[in-house]
């Protein structure tokens, strides 16, 4: 995939002591890397809570509830994907 440009807003400071430690040859690739260890803590943490939700005895109703709502939702309907 090739690569895309962003905008972002970044206190002046902060950029600033970026640009003096970081190498402009190495910038995006930091950014980069700093965005996916970013994500993988993130993508981690919501895939605790669904994981605690799918097992966790407390969260049974809810779970019920969900697979009643689904099912209500599809009454009378037509798929349209086919």
């Amino acid at each position: 995939m090739p690569a895309l440009r962003a905008s972002y807003t970044i206190s002046p400071e902060v950029l600033m002591r970026f640009n003096e430690v970081v190498p402009a040859s190495e910038r995006s690739r930091t950014i980069q890397s700093l965005m996916e260890s970013i994500l993988d803590k993130r993508e981690k943490a919501l895939e605790a809570i669904a994981e605690e939700f799918a097992a966790h005895p407390d969260f049974a109703q809810a779970r019920a509830d969900t697979v009643l709502w689904e099912a209500t939702v599809r009454d009378g309907l037509i798929d349209t994907t086919l």
